[in-house]
């Protein structure tokens, strides 16, 4: 079997055009299009259409690292502010001795909602690191 013939676009009349557009996550647009070749194969003008996609796909995702590090960060935050809630609450247990009834709840549920926190924080770290990989940013 023979390689198919290559023609260089060069020389072939177009005949139309594609363009694809993402809406990024920083409210940017980006987009990307071609042009399509008189007698060109469905299977070439796929292809292209196809890397453009992944090009639209690498941005998209690379354009949502921030989002994703700002998220995290302000997880981090909420997480310290609720160790310091529950510090406070604990010294006023030791020191008064007494926790009005809502400050008993709120210690009673500030464990679980540290370990669901420090979950999310943990998610969010392996999604930065994922992305960051996919669009080759180390």
């Amino acid at each position: 079997m023979s390689e198919p013939e290559v023609k260089n676009p060069a020389t072939m009349a177009v005949t139309g055009n594609f363009s694809l557009q993402a809406q990024l996550p920083n409210g940017k647009t980006f987009s990307v299009s071609g042009y399509l070749y008189d007698s060109e194969s469905l299977e070439s003008v796929n292809q292209r259409v196809d890397l453009m996609h992944d090009v639209l796909d690498r941005q998209r995702l690379r354009a949502e690292i921030p989002e994703l590090e700002a998220k995290r960060d302000q997880m981090i935050k909420q997480l310290d502010q609720m160790r310091d809630h529950m510090a406070g609450l604990e010294r006023k247990k030791e020191t008064s001795g007494k926790l009005s009834s809502q400050e008993k709840l709120s210690l009673d549920n500030i464990g679980q909602s540290i370990s669901k926190v420090l979950e999310e924080i943990e998610k969010g770290g392996k999604a930065i690191a994922d992305a960051k990989k996919k669009v080759g940013i180390e």
